[in-house]
Order: structure tokens, then sequence, then C-alpha cells
């Protein structure tokens, strides 16, 4: 079974460009989308891993910066003094400007519950960006997982992190996300990324 533990997080950095479309795009854009509230905006990064989005947050000036993952050994391998660090399944308490969660929802099994968390810890006028496996489908795994070997991810492997996350990872597809946004009073929706099997999308609070 796949865990986030000492190995893991060793190689995340590199396993994550290896194992997850447009993973340098997201962040990128997941970026530019706190640019829209100014350095001094309050931003948390929800499942922040080893921090590589917090890093590219702090470098561009951002001051007040949350990361919070349940995994202690992940959020040991993060820059101290970034970011105030929780480790929590929980969300800490908001407001906050931006809320990010990239590639980390499909690990809950009770998403409506955390998707909830996460509209009430908004504030007003802000965003959240939220990227998700979003596709089982056989067609999509294949490309997906061509998408793997081109990055020079063994069959081996492949097969491998296929059954260590198969009952770890609880999948939802994108009409699941479009109607849970709608139903928790996001007042828009965009996709602003997609790639074989991943969906990322920026949600509006009014």
């Amino acid at each position: 079974m796949w865990e986030f533990d000492e190995n893991v997080a060793k190689t995340f950095a590199a396993h994550a460009r290896q194992h997850i479309p447009n993973y340098e795009n997201v962040i990128k854009k997941s970026v530019e989308i706190c640019k829209l509230y100014g350095e001094s905006a309050k931003i948390i990064d929800v499942g922040c891993a080893v921090g590589e989005t917090l890093i590219r947050l702090h470098e561009n000036g951002f001051v007040n910066l949350h990361g919070v993952d349940n995994s202690q050994v992940m959020l040991d391998k993060c820059p101290p003094n970034i970011a105030t660090l929780t480790c929590s399944d929980q969300l800490p308490a908001g407001p906050y400007n931006v809320v990010l969660i990239n590639w980390t929802l499909h690990f809950i099994r009770d998403k409506a519950t955390y998707l909830q968390s996460i509209f009430d810890n908004l504030a007003p006028g802000g965003i959240a960006v939220i990227s998700e496996k979003t596709s089982l489908d056989p067609l999509a795994i294949n490309f997906y997982h061509d998408y793997k070997r081109a990055r020079g991810v063994s069959e081996e492997e492949i097969k491998q992190k296929q059954a260590s996350v198969a009952n770890i990872m609880f999948i939802n597809d994108v009409q699941y996300y479009l109607d849970a946004f709608k139903t928790i009073g996001f007042a828009k929706i965009h996709v602003i990324d997609s790639d074989w099997c991943f969906t990322t999308f920026a949600c509006e609070k009014r």
C-alpha cells in the first residue's frame, strides 16, 4: 500500500514530475492566481507535501503562507521559516484568500465534507484551486501510463504504483466535482488545466 513515509518524502519531487501530468504548469497557474490578491494574501496549501508550491510562492514574495499535511515526515522536508505548517487531516481555520488543494482530495473518502470546509474557510471573493485525478477509464489510463513511460517510469513501477494506490484513492469524475462545487455554493467554476485522468478547477466564492 502506498504510504507517504520517509522513503516517499526523499524522492517526492522527482516522483511527482514523473507521475502527475502538467505538475509544473499547475503550480505556475496556482501562483498566478495567488498574485491576484497581493503578497500579503493569506494562502494555504492543503496536502503541501514537501512544500514545492510554498517554495514557489515564497520566491514570488508571498509572506502569509500556510501548509497542512497529514504526514509529518513530508512536512519535515519543507524548508523552514517560509510558512506556518500544520500536521493534520483537517483544514486549519481561515479565512484564506486562496486555498490550494492539488492532488490531495482523491485520498479523502468524504470529499463533500472537506470541500464544505474549504468553502467555509474562504474569505468572500476568495478562490479555491483544486486538482484531482478524475478518471479511471481504460483509454485515459492507457494514455496516462504513456505519459509515465515517456518520463522513464518502468512497466514494473507502473504496475506497482497502480496496485499500491488501488485501495487508498477514491476517484470521482469531473461531473461529480462540478455538481459538488455548485451545491456547496461556489459562484463560478473554471477548468484551468486538464490532461489524461487529471483536472484542475478554480472555484470562486462571492
